[in-house]
């Protein structure tokens, strides 16, 4: 939530409330349908307290007055109950209808953020955003609802008790007010457990996706010790941070009810006084004596519906830090649209810094259409920031990217991403049929073009090897199947082949292939790069035996910019960087590309 002078659970209820009215035909239904039973449970009381001064009636009560008094009395039984349930469903469906937009505007933002956003929060954090507290709206609203019940509540059995005897009344609800005071305090401690508590499952979800995503690395270095002691660990502090929570809530209702409690044997012996000098009738105490009992169980879900609230006002505070996050890449008021391919794309004295360390530093390059690009540099260099740069998915600190000397923000950036197709070293693939992978971002492809796309990656035989061929479904879960990462690999580049962009950036895109496939892969992208700009990030060289010109870049600098030969010549970076290889290739079995193979003349 925002900051505000106002109390963290006045704003958590704020919330809830707007939530409720949002939904105005539902909240209009819940509203009269609260009303009634507040009515109801009130009228209670009053129809129970007909039926005993009945009894003192002379000659006792008539068979036909006590079975009338008793049909009554069932007839507003029932519509309590009639209302209550009607009540709680109409809360739930509100409650679950907000929950849904919830997280639909949550999606939504997480979709318009940076990948710097992402790079900054855990995947155990941003997992628990989207259920733990999308939780918390839900739980608010229906508090809100909760309220509302236990308010007509507490007002129709509070008239009635007043009806009765408003100083009796006067003196058993004075004491609610001095039985929440200590829920205030208790609140925060509540409220401080809950911060907590979210923190560490947050812990926890990020052990279990550890194993799921490390599994080989943990079992290959025995490290299933530290995972046991690290979860264990965690499940401590969250066992601590419950049952704070638990003695905070249990404290607040004894020292609530300890308080109404006396007041309650307060209103009986001055009851019991004013029936003894017959002031009062004994029909008219034991009725007040009921309503003020029946008054402080709304209260008691009150104080529940209080520290409810106060439980998931950490996870309203994070949904808000979310919703509230700045879109560090927006699109500008009057953006131009990306119609043609670029015929010059050009960093102009480009620096960009990631939390106060730079990255890139003055880097100044131009580049033509279909020229075919090779990136390469020693770990660290800037090679995976220069390619983010390049499709906005960061804006320079400093200096400009510019297509056909316009500015990379100029620009709207869908047009943009609609020019690029790319494909990382880290495969990336939905939980979905392999046929739907291959056409992510070409929807309407028909099966023979996918066909077409997953042999020039040279994955088709494999598909049609599976149980369901294109259909298969690649997940970890009952219905689908694992694939290997190779598999997976060759599978991006097949939705890349597809797309068929004019812009192509290949980040080590085929490392993970054996020779063989890499063999039949690369000879797939030459022929996708033809007529293509394309930026191939690599740290084999041998990767780049057709590009036109190989850019160096070293601690973010660039370096060199020139074909093969050039390189060789001026560029110390990249000389250190081919003798290193020219020692090392042959030990893969593979023969080494040769200059003639990397030299691209023109």
């Amino acid at each position: 939530m925002r900051e505000t002078t106002r109390h963290p659970v006045l704003e958590a209820a704020q919330l809830g409330l707007r939530a409720l009215l949002a939904q105005p035909g539902l909240a209009a239904v819940f509203l009269g349908v609260t009303l009634a039973e507040g009515f109801s449970q009130g009228l209670l009381v009053w129809a129970l307290r007909g039926a005993l001064r009945g009894f003192s009636d002379p000659g006792g009560i008539r068979d036909g007055a006590l079975l009338s008094a008793a049909a009554l009395i069932f007839g507003v039984w029932m519509l309590r109950s009639a209302c209550t349930y009607f009540g709680e469903d109409l809360s739930a469906r509100i409650a679950h209808r907000v929950e849904h937009q919830g997280a639909m505007q949550l999606m939504q933002k997480l979709l318009s953020l940076s990948v710097r956003f992402f790079d900054k929060r855990s995947q155990g954090d941003l997992a628990l955003a989207t259920y733990a507290d999308l939780k918390g709206i839900r739980f608010v609203t229906m508090q809100i609802s909760v309220i509302a019940l236990q308010v007509s509540r507490l007002c129709g059995l509070a008239v009635v008790a007043w009806l009765i005897s408003p100083k009796l009344t006067l003196v058993g609800i004075a004491m609610i007010p001095l039985g929440l005071l200590p829920a205030h305090w208790l609140g925060q401690r509540v409220t401080r457990a809950a911060a907590r508590e979210r923190d560490t499952h947050a812990g926890i979800s990020e052990d279990f996706l550890q194993v799921s995503s490390g599994i080989r690395v943990i079992k290959v270095n025995r490290a299933e010790g530290r995972m046991l002691a690290q979860t264990e660990r965690h499940m401590r502090e969250l066992f601590a941070v419950l049952v704070k929570q638990v003695q905070a809530r249990s404290l607040s209702r004894l020292l609530f009810e300890a308080v109404t409690g006396t007041g309650l044997v307060i209103v009986l012996v001055m009851g019991g006084r004013d029936v003894g000098a017959g002031r009062l009738e004994w029909q008219s105490l034991f009725s007040v004596l009921i309503a003020i009992i029946a008054v402080y169980s709304p209260v008691t879900g009150l104080l529940g519906s209080f520290n409810v609230i106060n439980s998931v006002l950490p996870n309203l505070h994070r949904l808000q830090q979310v919703m509230d996050a700045p879109v560090e890449v927006p699109d500008r008021a009057d953006a131009r649209p990306l119609r043609a391919t670029p015929d010059v794309i050009e960093f102009e004295h480009v620096s960009f810094q990631y939390e106060e360390q730079t990255v890139l530093r003055d880097v100044s390059a131009r580049f033509r259409r279909g020229e075919k690009i090779g990136v390469v540099g020693p770990s660290g260099a800037g090679k995976s920031t220069f390619m983010s740069l390049l499709l906005r998915l960061y804006d320079p600190t400093s200096g400009r990217i510019t297509l056909d000397g316009v500015d990379l923000r100029d620009l709207v950036h869908a047009d943009l991403m609609d020019h690029c197709a790319i494909v990382l070293q880290e495969p990336f693939l939905f939980p979905d049929t392999i046929a739907n992978n291959i056409r992510l971002a070409k929807v309407d492809a028909s099966h023979d073009e996918i066909v077409a796309a997953a042999k020039a990656a040279n994955i088709h035989t494999e598909i049609m090897q599976m149980e369901r061929g294109y259909d298969t479904v690649i997940a970890r879960r009952k219905d689908g199947r694992g694939i290997s990462v190779g598999q997976k690999q060759r599978l991006c580049i097949a939705a890349a082949l597809l797309k068929n962009a004019p812009i192509l950036f290949l980040d080590e895109a085929t490392s993970n292939l054996d020779s063989v496939s890499e063999r039949a892969v690369q000879s797939a992208f030459e022929r996708l790069m033809v007529g293509r700009t394309s930026f191939v990030i690599a740290h084999r060289l041998s990767t780049l035996r057709t590009v036109d010109r190989i850019l160096v870049l070293d601690h973010g600098h660039a370096v060199g910019l020139g074909t093969h030969a050039e390189l060789l010549r001026d560029c110390e970076t990249y000389r250190r960087l081919w003798m290193a290889q020219m020692s090392a290739e042959p030990s893969r079995g593979d023969p080494p590309p040769t200059p003639a193979a990397l030299r691209v003349t023109g």
